[in-house]
């Protein structure tokens, strides 16, 4: 049996110093206390008359905002940046 320590874990359960946490996905990066972009849906999302719930965010790094379409899509439609 382990002992339990202050907060009442159990030492097999408290995370080695070796160990690093992974970000948290909750956690607003810097300079997200700003709304983002919306750069709209792509030509694909639209044809096919996806709901807004069926599509996925895409960062387009020189429009500096988010487009909407299917997963494996790549082009912004504002600017056809492919590189993210």
């Amino acid at each position: 049996m382990t002992s339990d320590d202050e907060y009442g874990r159990d030492a097999a359960s408290k995370a080695s110093p070796d160990v690093v946490k992974f970000p948290q996905s909750r956690v607003r990066p810097p300079g997200g206390s700003t709304p983002f972009r919306d750069l709209g849906n792509s030509k694909l999302a639209n044809t096919l008359g996806a709901l807004k719930e069926q599509t996925t965010g895409h960062w387009c790094s020189s429009c500096k905002g988010i487009w909407f379409g299917t997963l494996l899509e790549t082009e912004c439609p504002v600017c056809g940046n492919r590189n993210g």
